[in-house]
């Protein structure tokens, strides 16, 4: 961090919070609030005297509350840049910090919040991750019992720079633990609040039991835990170094833990499924693995840099293999635990490697894109905004009442634009409504009752179908696909013509909500297929000749069961059946579609079919 100060190419904005970003790659606009410190940063000198005479004391967040800080503070004394800070909420404005600090004048009250506005070509977004509150697992008893502390709590007991000086004491007495137990998986791999593990809790539990042990040869050491999870380079090494230094590890997670109101002493009540018994241990103190969670602001900072959370709350890379450090949106980058919980081995790597990515726009005079983006006919806006409210990228820009205009370098070709717009004002290059119609209007030339017409998400429905190929999975020849980049491309009046046309059976596909790579559009084209079965039943056709399904790319089986039920219940219908609700609802179909006629390129593909 002390080369990242004096790098002259390096400036560091701390005390600050992102606001806003806006651009695209490349030509980023990011919008920097930066409070208050109240000390002129080139005249402190970090000297601390002010913080000496200060009279007020506050629990000390650096020192997870344990020990106390002054109101003119640093967060610790190895703290980058080194300037101290005032806390205004608590300073009672007695002044002696001012007296203390001389002729250095380095005091000023009378600072405001600034905003700083930067122009940058790429962002890395490195936000780290926050330690769960255990409290709402109650019998563990963290909001109740003293002794019950987290394990970053008993890093800074035991932290030769922490409060004690690396002398382990216990909260309620202040003596030294005879016996300590430390519990694994608290809060993760728990269906009740986080299904994920956090990765490096076994390792960094080993570790501080180890740094006890050695520092207390006598007193006892459990480690109660569900499975060690030690799979990187040396970690296996370093559990079987804390089995010789004889700390006991009990397979099992604790039911409960009871506090001995007399001694404060905690007994740990836990099966140990190794041995097949319920197994108890009274200890002096209880440290808490917490479940690593994401930054509370990590929704707020998504939303303004437009890329999107997993269901974890995590940000979501482009793709768990092939990008990894990737996001959605082109030109932000994700380095260490802001992607997902990960030890400082994987941050660091991490960390090098969307460095590497961002280096390459950087040196880069111009930067090519996809060309599967959308295109607005000015002719047919109308102005109402609601490309804008629905793009998840923010690539379409209009005020109310005048015409949207499109951004290319940020419109990543979903295509849920064009399928939203109730104008028909949008088209996506390469995948045009008449270039879709016409892949349909030709699937459907022959026998059309006699086939389900596939619509497919490019990333996930379209590679599963892909592996139900590969992998030499049995389906019936009745199906035939139509791929597009996302299921917010596929426009209801899709379904409706491909009815029209006389279809057997209608299946729409796309990836399931979590991964989809266009941030929403799963979500959106949801909400716009929910409403087509009632839509088909009043118009005389059987609901169940339409189906949506949600199918990953590695669900080829998934995708062979679905078209192999649809195959059955096409023939339950009968073609003859199919046929006559055809006809039935024809009339109903071309009254709704008639507004086709008007978009550009459409009308010659209707004279066609």
């Amino acid at each position: 961090m002390a080369d990242a100060a004096r790098h002259p190419k390096i400036t560091l904005l701390t005390y600050a919070q992102v606001q806003k970003v806006s651009g695209y790659i490349g030509n980023f606009q990011v919008k920097v609030l930066k409070q208050p410190r109240y000390i002129i940063a080139e005249r402190c000198t970090g000297c601390g005297l002010c913080t000496e005479v200060c009279p007020i004391e506050v629990p000390n967040e650096f020192e997870e509350n344990i020990a106390p800080r002054k109101a003119i503070y640093v967060p610790h004394l190895q703290a980058i840049p080194l300037i101290y800070t005032i806390d205004l909420e608590n300073c009672i404005k007695c002044y002696k910090c001012v007296e203390a600090c001389g002729n250095l004048h380095a005091i000023d009250f009378s600072q405001e919040p600034e905003v700083v506005e930067l122009d940058v070509g790429a962002i890395i977004v490195a936000t780290g991750y926050d330690l769960w509150d255990p409290s709402p697992i109650t019998e563990y008893g963290y909001a109740s019992s003293e002794n019950v502390i987290t394990a970053l709590e008993f890093e800074r007991l035991i932290g030769e720079s922490g409060p004690t000086a690396g002398r382990c004491i216990r909260p309620s007495d202040g003596q030294v633990p005879k016996n300590i137990a430390f519990i694994q998986c608290v809060g993760s791999r728990d269906s009740r609040y986080h299904e994920y593990c956090s990765g490096f809790c076994c390792m960094y539990t080993i570790k501080n039991a180890i740094i006890f042990k050695e520092k207390y040869p006598e007193a006892d050491v459990y480690i109660f835990y569900i499975d060690i999870r030690a799979p990187s380079k040396g970690y296996e090494e370093f559990y079987q170094r804390a089995l010789r230094m004889g700390i006991q590890f009990v397979q099992g997670r604790p039911a409960e833990i009871i506090e001995n109101p007399t001694s404060k002493n905690l007994v740990v009540r836990a099966e140990d499924r190794s041995l097949g018994r319920l197994v108890k241990a009274e200890v002096g103190m209880v440290i808490l693995a917490p479940a690593a969670v994401p930054r509370k602001e990590a929704i707020a900072l998504g939303q303004a840099l437009t890329i999107c959370n997993s269901a974890d709350g995590f940000y979501k890379e482009y793709h768990p293999k092939l990008k990894p450090v990737d996001t959605p949106t082109e030109g932000i980058f994700l380095a260490g635990a802001a992607q997902g919980p990960k030890d400082i081995p994987a941050s660091v790597a991490q960390g090098s490697a969307a460095a590497a990515r961002a280096g390459r726009i950087i040196a880069a005079d111009t930067w090519e894109i996809e060309p599967t983006v959308a295109y607005i006919w000015p002719d047919r806006c109308k102005g109402c905004g609601l490309c804008v409210d629905k793009c998840p990228y923010g690539a379409i820009i209009g005020e109310r009442g005048q015409i949207a205009r499109i951004i290319p370098a940020k419109c990543h070709g979903c295509g849920c634009c064009a399928a939203e717009c109730p104008f028909d004002a949008i088209t996506q290059i390469h995948f045009t409504d008449a270039q879709i119609l016409a892949e349909m209007h030709a699937l459907l030339a022959e026998r059309p009752e006699e086939k389900i017409l596939v619509m497919m998400c490019h990333w996930c429905s379209y590679a599963g179908a892909d592996t139900a190929g590969v992998s030499h999975l049995e389906y019936p020849p009745s199906s035939r696909g139509i791929r597009v980049m996302c299921s917010a491309r596929m426009d209801h009046d899709f379904i409706y013509e491909a009815f029209r046309m006389g279809a057997g059976m209608v299946l729409v596909s796309g990836c399931h909500p979590q991964d989809c790579h266009y941030i929403s559009g799963q979500q959106y084209a949801a909400e716009r297929f929910r409403k087509v079965p009632a839509a088909l039943k009043k118009m005389s056709i059987s609901p169940e000749r339409f189906r949506v399904e949600w199918i990953s790319a590695c669900e080829g089986a998934k995708y062979a069961r679905v078209i192999t039920e649809m195959d059955e219940t096409l023939h339950a219908l009968g073609v003859e059946r199919i046929k006559e609700e055809n006809e039935r609802a024809r009339p109903k179909l071309e009254k709704r579609l008639r507004r086709w006629s008007e978009i550009p390129e459409v009308a010659e593909v209707l004279a066609m079919g």
